[in-house]
């Protein structure tokens, strides 16, 4: 039976470093180039949906984590409170050495012309919601982290008892957005206009669309 990651108690970050690798393209305007060319609704949740079937997972799971009480278990108990992390996981093929290489160059791309996405131009769509996007997979872990202008990418083995069969992305959110449970009819009420939020019935609706996807 494979071993399930505890994605809840999944705790990351750079303060267990590895060995820190200077991303290829480092620039804050490049990713902010080609950060522009993604202006569709949730585009982190598109491109990331498309790595997955890359590496022929079979289900996408996402979670969305909230400033709400512990004790909250009912949707609307999240109702306009702060989001402060994404969390996709896929039951695909775990990363290869390759895979590493090509997420620590994420300019290079994936280059099989068979492959739906292109993994690393895909992966800046990451930098839209998080400024240190975290990758787990298999018995490992990479996360990006900014020195100035400077992205560096520091990888390192997962604790035993969190490593698993399935790779999981965590975005841990930069700005403030809402999670709006409400239908899209109410959502102007009480909220401020130039609040950002993100409505779970239209990212319900988004998930639908594609087929095999679970919500």
């Amino acid at each position: 039976m494979a071993h399930i990651l505890d994605h809840n108690n999944l705790q990351l970050d750079a303060s267990q470093y590895g060995r820190a690798i200077q991303v290829g393209l480092n620039q804050r305007r490049i990713i902010e180039s080609i950060l522009a060319h993604y202006s569709t609704d949730f585009v982190v949740c598109r491109e990331l949906i498309q790595n997955a079937d890359d590496a022929q997972a079979t289900s996408f799971h996402l979670e969305i984590k909230c400033d709400a009480p512990s004790s909250s278990s009912a949707e609307m108990d999240f109702q306009n409170r702060t989001i402060t992390e994404f969390r996709m996981i896929n039951n695909g093929n775990i990363f290869s050495e390759t895979d590493w290489t090509r997420v620590a160059t994420i300019a290079d791309g994936n280059t099989d012309p068979q492959s739906v996405g292109q993994f690393g131009v895909g992966f800046f769509s990451a930098f839209a919601y998080t400024e240190e996007p975290i990758v787990a997979s298999g018995y490992e872990y990479m996360i990006f982290v900014w020195r100035d202008d400077k992205l560096l990418s520091i990888r390192h083995k997962l604790p035993v008892e969190q490593q698993s069969k399935s790779t999981t992305i965590i975005l841990k959110m930069r700005d403030k957005h809402v999670l709006r449970i409400e239908s899209a009819l109410d959502n102007s009420k009480g909220m401020n206009e130039d609040m950002s939020t993100i409505n779970l019935a239209q990212l319900k609706a988004y998930f639908a669309k594609g087929k095999g996807i679970k919500e």
